[in-house]
């Protein structure tokens, strides 16, 4: 039997496995599981990589399909310290992996720039070695590369889903000393929409209190919502309602860009005075009124948001998971299948 705390990816049945297959035995336990932080929270990227999924080729779902052996249950690989054994049946599941501690790729899920940084012109790692460029880059050489293993392909093409959510997450893209406002203490005065989720720092705030305000509150208010859903419902509802507010020309005008783009789009976001993430002085962006940026042994600064932050910013969290789902799945039609020439209309698209 595997162990429930590998088979966890294997317990989202809602959508990858309900379109072609069931993995019974990780089924017992899964509610148990609990909550972990993770960017864009687990719920942002579910949605990212279901919105993903639901816009593939037949030719690129079949193949995401064959290297996560769907026939055979599912695909049992080495973790990221090659040790122990993991267990992999969903895609939008399997996209939480590179949140998993130990990091492989902790430098991955950002890109870290100097204060007087105003754009980000190329896809290129400004500060350090590494970056969510070098990421994307270096997975989606893997996923292309049919010699290579299913298990290195499976890792790489979760890890494609994860860094796509991640680079349009605005605060992904900040400033190293702040920790991409991880380091700017935040409270939400009256909640994230009817969600029991309680943001400590303005990343988390990001992360997921804009989403459970915004989008997934959209889907506690619909008629047909019910309390009694599995837990991870709520990301599919909430696909289907991107899905449908996408037309054919939106969706191709969102693909025709590079990860470059994304990362400036979210950097222009940061820096926006109403954001709250820095304070703006001549061409640089400080960490406060009297701090050019925060050192080690700084006091944390304090924001408190209101309703006007959620009603403003609720909306542009949602658009950044639309974005970042529809390009995903041109990233890996791209990749999986030989015949793709761009988007075509979903069932659900206007």
């Amino acid at each position: 039997m595997i162990p429930l705390s590998l088979a966890r990816r294997g317990c989202d049945m809602g959508r990858f496995g309900s379109v072609f297959f069931v993995f019974a035995l990780v089924l017992v336990g899964c509610s148990s599981i609990p909550r972990t932080a993770l960017a864009w929270g687990e719920f942002g990227h579910l949605t990212v990589c279901d919105l993903a999924y639901r816009n593939l080729t037949d030719a690129s779902r079949d193949e995401l399909k064959r290297i996560f052996h769907a026939g055979q249950g599912g695909i049992t690989v080495h973790a990221k310290d090659g040790t122990e054994l993991r267990h992999y049946t969903s895609f939008n599941v399997g996209c939480l992996e590179e949140d998993e501690r130990p990091r492989k790729h902790a430098a991955d899920h950002f890109v870290n720039v100097d204060r007087t940084t105003t754009s980000i012109p190329a896809a290129s790692c400004p500060v350090g070695g590494s970056c969510i460029f070098a990421g994307i880059d270096r997975d989606l050489t893997i996923l292309k590369d049919r010699s290579k293993s299913d298990e290195d392909r499976v890792f790489a093409l979760m890890a494609v889903g994860h860094w796509i959510g991640d680079i349009h997450q605005p605060l992904h893209i900040s400033f190293a000393d702040d920790k991409g406002g991880n380091a700017i203490k935040a409270r939400v005065v009256g909640g994230c929409g009817t969600s029991s989720y309680r943001p400590g720092n303005l990343h988390a705030i990001w992360d997921g209190c804009l989403l459970e305000a915004g989008l997934f509150q959209k889907v506690r208010n619909r008629a047909d919502f019910k309390s009694t859903w599995g837990r991870r419902t709520i990301t599919y509802r909430a696909v289907d309602t991107l899905l449908a507010n996408t037309s054919l020309a939106e969706e191709q005008a969102m693909v025709g860009t590079d990860p470059a783009v994304w990362a400036n789009e979210s950097f222009q976001i940061t820096l926006q005075p109403d954001v709250q993430y820095c304070v703006k002085s001549g061409n640089a962006c400080h960490y406060s009124d009297t701090q050019a940026s925060l050192g080690p042994d700084d006091e944390e600064r304090k924001v408190s948001l209101g309703s006007d932050y959620l009603e403003q910013y609720a909306p542009i969290a949602e658009d950044r998971v639309r974005l970042a789902g529809f390009r995903l799945a041109h990233l890996i039609n791209l990749a999986l299948d030989t015949a793709y020439q761009g988007p075509a209309k979903d069932s659900l698209q206007p």
